[in-house]
């Protein structure tokens, strides 16, 4: 029997006593069976991961069979293979986490692989010039969300915007309309409308800076009126 931790990108072997962080993934490698262990907090990039590396093991011996278990929900079978213990705990996957540092009201997000694996989240002016073929994009409106997805981007770019995506659903108090679309497959207009949001978004951005500058002109005197 093998047990693996994923851990980014990589399967790395461990030795007993196993102690599985409940926010990861590990692969239990039998010499019938193929067991991927999920924990209950663990990443779904570290999922990807997992079930990735279990496809290769198994082109590597045919007669495996792949399993999927959560955590808590362990067959008898599988807890008289590995005997471990879980614990509080997890490690970086190999997706950046998106944080929201500027309050925007629309927003033009690349999502690109880097030389190591990583997916870099790029934030933009809306312009449809910005547009690749081998990223994947997400077109923040608000009450619409469009993910564009370049006919070259790897999977894990369009993981990441859908990501994404989900995480600005969840935030929000209403349920914006999410659209995914692919390049050369575009509707009608979806040009035209990414123009005229890049006008918005650089009004928006003229009233803003205007109002900050009009504020520091302000004398001290001009506050007690």
């Amino acid at each position: 029997m093998k047990v693996y931790h994923v851990s980014k990108k990589d399967l790395i072997p461990i030795k007993e006593p196993y102690k599985f962080l409940n926010g990861d993934v590990y692969v239990v490698e039998t010499d019938t069976e193929m067991w991927t262990w999920l924990g209950s907090k663990s990443y779904v990039d570290d999922k990807t991961v997992g079930a990735w590396m279990a496809r290769i093991l198994e082109q590597k011996n045919q007669d495996l069979k792949i399993k999927t278990i959560l955590e808590s929900e362990e067959p008898t079978k599988f807890t008289e293979i590995v005997d471990f213990e879980v614990v509080e705990g997890d490690t970086p996957g190999f997706l950046k986490h998106f944080e929201k540092q500027i309050q925007k009201d629309l927003r033009l997000l690349q999502l690109r692989e880097d030389d190591k694996g990583d997916v870099d989240i790029i934030d933009l002016p809306i312009g449809y010039q910005y547009f690749k073929s081998d990223d994947a994009f997400l077109l923040d409106a608000q009450m619409d969300i469009y993910i564009w997805i370049g006919k070259d981007s790897q999977i894990k770019e369009k993981y990441e915007a859908g990501r994404i995506s989900r995480m600005l659903e969840v935030e929000r108090k209403f349920a914006p309309l999410v659209y995914v679309i692919e390049e050369e497959n575009e509707p009608e207009g979806f040009r035209d409308m990414v123009f005229k949001l890049g006008i918005k978004d650089g009004v928006i951005e003229l009233r803003t800076t205007v109002s900050k500058k009009e504020k520091e002109q302000k004398k001290w005197w001009q506050f007690w009126k």
